[in-house]
């Protein structure tokens, strides 16, 4: 289930989604894209690279931990930062969560907390998402997602718990029915917000990270939003 949280009025609704509470209609224009910024190489360097998260901004940096901080692995510059378990606390009081690194998700699967970043349009228009988190568990004959929230300034949507059982393939809900697939690296979900919009969600997972996809689509064909993002292991 996907509940929309609109944080600001800007136009009228859908109409079908006007009666379903709360959802966004219009997207402030701000382009974005959900490639890596600047700062995160496509490949993280040796010596146990991680990325951290910036949670104020989205931010996302490459470092290489070392005594008493890390080395952006950028610009091989020394960043003095206390290390607390979850990220790293910098003497100007801002904090960077660890969002991966080495061996934080093993093969293809799914299981952990991922943070990222990314874009959400309407028609043409789009507002970034700065943060974007999505946790899992990933059994033998199951999928769990535990939740989630992406935080995209004009509005947020929240992703509530649901399983998955695994059929060879394919992926069912907990009444039977299909709802995806599981295929190698890829996943795809099938759901629906209401009776007029179903909801499609691919996760393209490569190692450290996954490229998410959701699209709305009402009966008649018509796409109402495109979600799109790249989202890091946390562990």
């Amino acid at each position: 289930m996907k509940k929309i949280t609109a944080l600001a009025l800007l136009c009228l609704l859908p109409s079908a989604l006007r009666a379903e509470g709360p959802a966004l209609a219009r997207l402030a224009a701000a382009p974005a894209s959900a490639s890596a910024p600047a700062g995160v190489p496509a490949a993280l360097p040796d010596r146990g690279a991680q990325i951290l998260v910036d949670p104020a901004t989205g931010a996302a940096h490459a470092v290489i931990p070392v005594g008493g901080g890390f080395i952006y692995a950028q610009t091989g510059k020394f960043q003095p930062a206390v290390f607390n378990g979850a990220g790293y606390l910098l003497p100007d009081g801002r904090f960077l969560a660890l969002a991966g690194g080495r061996g934080a998700n093993p093969g293809n699967s799914l299981t952990g907390r991922w943070i990222g970043w990314g874009e959400w349009t309407y028609q043409g228009s789009g507002t970034r998402c700065d943060v974007m988190t999505l946790t899992f568990e990933d059994g033998k004959d199951y999928l769990d997602r535990k939740g989630g929230y992406f935080d995209c300034g004009v509005v947020a949507l929240a992703s509530e718990p649901a399983r998955f059982e695994k059929r060879g393939s394919q992926l069912f809900d907990t009444s039977g029915r299909p709802a995806g697939s599981y295929e190698g690296n890829v996943i795809t979900l099938n759901e629906a917000y209401n009776e007029n919009v179903g909801i499609v969600t691919t996760i393209t997972v490569n190692g450290l990270h996954f490229d998410y996809s959701e699209i709305w689509t009402e009966k008649n064909g018509r796409q109402l939003y495109v979600i799109t993002g790249r989202l890091f292991t946390g562990g």
